[in-house]
């Protein structure tokens, strides 16, 4: 990893205090005034060491206009309806004995920290303070969380508590994110010029509500241009915002989303926000990328390559039999599997998804002897062995429910709502938490278990069981769940699973190692959910699987090829029933999965790239390792192009004198329909220099729709 250094410097002026923080190549600058919030003066490319704080502060001061405030409210880090902000505040709060709804804050104390600052604030009337967290990671991205403190006597309700940042007036673009089961991380892109918001109530992210939005210039792309994105670290409920007020101010802002009602706070007692990351990019939405994506490395800390996997779900869904599950490992282990996963179906009374989750004791009548036949017979083929779980999830049809009805998140005197024939489990009641906790440590502490994929299948509805919502103290149980489970059992790795994608945050990220992307394994429509995936998080969290020959949640029928090709684009798994794969197909997917071992320490510790397509039919992922030595290009025809040849593919970031074989590594089953000739190059290694490939790039051939190519790029001295 590269060294990182952080310089923090301070000036003064009569009317407060300028902090500065400089960064490898981020600077971060707040202009704390003598009353008032904080202010974001910059943060984005390095500034020199010597730049004038106040009379850049001075620069950016705008005229009053009439018909307006006499000293109309700045944009603050913590925007105050007390001083006159009149859009959306930081702070929303209720109290019986005082006005505490509109505080105004005064600084108190500033204390440096290594990647920041805390900033300590106060509001006497409102017998209220507030600590600012705010600073640039090891990585480049900006931090910031803050703590609210009840100082008064009686308790106060906390409606909300927001994080905001201010962004460059000029930035008139926006990029959210939407979706739905087996289709998540669209992208929408619109100008912005209006008030945009995202609320997430669902209890967990959900499929349609992922929280992040970019923003940027209004020339942004891939590769060019200046965008900011901002993603929450929460797995609950969130509120996300993009503002553009009358007076010219461009802010985001992000919350969790509290309930009504849901939090209250008492004397003395405090409550944190999640974390929110900003990344501020002058190389396009790649730029951004990179940053994310080594924030998350930095978090998980990968030890090993990731493991090639396979999962039971696909083959046999609930329909257990050991002989048959221990052949499906055979086959697995012959065209180079790593990691085998028994999925959904292992515990008593568990033949449908309609009874016994929360029943978490292996099936006896299914494995008689327990998993540990089958966990052997796994680990003698050089597998590890992974295991299912939906532990926040409870049937109706359950000796648990039967036994402790009042453990489900329900409230009494209304109407069950099912989702998936289930309910959540309430992990923030101590009885069911300590139930759930010893289930699991028993079990991973019987067997020989490496993985476990953790799923959660539905979303909350009146999320309580009494008076007050209990959504956010839900996810706050699961959080301390899963850390509990890492610190007992650290070689123990977990995955994400929320019926697919409805879980990928940063939050569950300090617990997890792993995302399921989607439940779709259609490789056409996993290309749009990759992509959207791939700019807040790397490809190796990524789980991407080969299903089978017809997909189960589209019904379309792929080349295997096309399937192993879109799945090596990140961590390359196979939900699929080998055995009734062709000899000739297991031949192909041990080829791919040959291949994917060759180059997934470039795809998994280097730069990704997102390459732009001309007429957006195809997509080209682009990997490049930080020595730039290795490249890898995957090239996917998703549709028939507009035109009647593919355009050149650029290659970013090569040495540009330094000399590379280009060396075609698979293809799927070349169109000679389309093509009277090959392009010349194709079958034999090309040599060029890092110049040509980057400003002139690589004629590739015409391909049939749904199909793809896999390039390596290394660095030679033969010319």
């Amino acid at each position: 990893m590269q060294f990182t250094e952080h310089f923090f410097t301070q000036q003064k002026s009569e009317k407060g205090t300028f902090l500065k923080q400089d960064h490898n190549w981020q600077t971060l600058v707040l202009f704390c005034p003598k009353k008032g919030a904080p202010e974001l003066l910059y943060f984005g490319a390095k500034l020199p060491a010597d730049t004038n704080l106040v009379a850049l502060h001075l620069s950016q001061q705008p005229s009053t206009p009439q018909a307006m405030l006499d000293e109309p409210a700045p944009l603050s880090l913590l925007p105050e309806t007390g001083r006159g902000w009149l859009a959306s505040p930081a702070v929303e709060v209720v109290a019986e004995d005082r006005a505490a709804w509109s505080p105004c804050w005064e600084l108190e104390q500033t204390l440096e920290q290594t990647h920041g600052y805390k900033l300590f604030l106060r509001d006497t009337n409102a017998e209220l303070s507030i600590c600012l967290a705010i600073g640039i990671t090891d990585q480049g991205l900006l931090s910031q969380k803050l703590t609210l403190v009840n100082q008064g006597k009686s308790d106060i309700k906390v409606q909300r508590l927001a994080m905001t940042m201010p962004v460059p007036s000029h930035f008139t673009k926006r990029m959210s994110f939407y979706g739905r089961w087996c289709q998540e991380f669209q992208q929408n892109l619109a100008p912005w010029f209006d008030n945009w918001v995202q609320e997430n109530r669902a209890g967990r992210n959900s499929h349609a509500n992922f929280p992040c939005v970019i923003v940027g210039d209004e020339h942004f792309s891939e590769l060019h241009g200046e965008v900011y994105g901002m993603h929450l670290a929460f797995s609950g409920n969130h509120r996300l915002k993009a503002d553009y007020t009358i007076e010219g101010h461009r802010y985001l802002q992000a919350e969790a989303l509290y309930l009504p009602g849901e939090i209250t706070l008492h004397s003395g007692e405090s409550l944190t926000t999640p974390v929110l990351y900003v990344s501020a990019s002058e190389t396009g939405l790649n730029g951004m990328s990179h940053q994310f994506h080594e924030q998350a490395r930095s978090i998980t800390k990968l030890d090993k390559p990731r493991p090639v996997h396979l999962n039971t779900w696909e083959a046999f869904y609930f329909d257990h039999d050991m002989e048959q599950l221990k052949a499906l490992a055979d086959a697995a282990a012959s065209v180079g599997v790593e990691r085998y996963i028994l999925d959904d179906g292992w515990f008593k009374g568990r033949n449908g998804e309609r009874a016994a989750l929360g029943d978490w004791f292996v099936d006896e009548t299914k494995y008689p002897n327990g998993l540990s036949p089958l966990i052997q017979h796994v680990k003698q083929l050089g597998m590890e062995f992974g295991l299912w779980f939906e532990p926040e999830m409870v049937n109706p049809d359950s000796d648990l429910f039967r036994n402790h009805p009042e453990w489900a998140l329900q409230l009494p005197n209304y109407d069950t709502v099912l989702g998936r024939y289930q309910l959540v489990l309430n992990l923030a009641n101590p009885e069911a938490y300590a139930y759930i906790r010893e289930r699991l440590f028993t079990l991973l502490g019987e067997y020989d278990i490496d993985y476990v994929k953790w799923d959660m299948n539905r979303e909350y509805v009146q999320p309580g069981t009494d008076v007050a919502p209990q959504a956010h103290a839900q996810v706050e149980a699961l959080y301390k769940l899963l850390g509990e489970l890492n610190k007992a059992f650290p070689q123990v790795e977990f995955e994400s699973c929320a019926s697919g994608g409805a879980r990928v945050d940063f939050g569950i990220l300090q617990f997890t190692k792993r995302f399921w992307a989607s439940d779709c394994n259609d490789a056409l429509e996993r290309h749009s959910i990759q992509r959207g995936f791939s700019y807040f998080f790397p490809p190796e969290l990524m789980g991407s699987h080969i299903g089978p020959d017809k997909s189960h949640t589209t019904s379309r029928v792929h080349d295997v090829s096309f399937r192993a090709g879109t799945a090596l684009l990140g961590h390359l798994g196979i939900e699929w029933n080998l055995l009734e794969a062709t000899v000739e197909q297991k031949a192909v997917i041990s080829s791919w999965i040959a291949q994917y071992k060759s180059v997934r320490e470039i795809l998994h510790t280097g730069n990704n790239w997102r390459l732009p397509s001309a007429d957006g039919r195809a997509q080209a992922n682009w990997a490049l390792s930080k020595d730039r030595q290795k490249g890898l290009l995957a090239y996917a025809q998703l549709t028939m192009p507009k035109q009647a040849q593919p355009l050149p593919v650029r290659l970013p970031d090569l040495i540009p004198d330094q000399l590379y074989k280009v060396t075609v590594l698979e293809q799927g089953p070349m169109p000679h329909h389309l093509m009277k000739k090959m392009a010349e190059w194709w079958d034999s290694p090309l040599v060029l220099n890092g110049a040509s490939l980057t400003k002139l790039g690589l004629q590739l051939p015409i391909l049939d729709p749904e199909s793809l190519v896999l390039l390596a790029i290394e660095a030679t001295s033969a010319k």
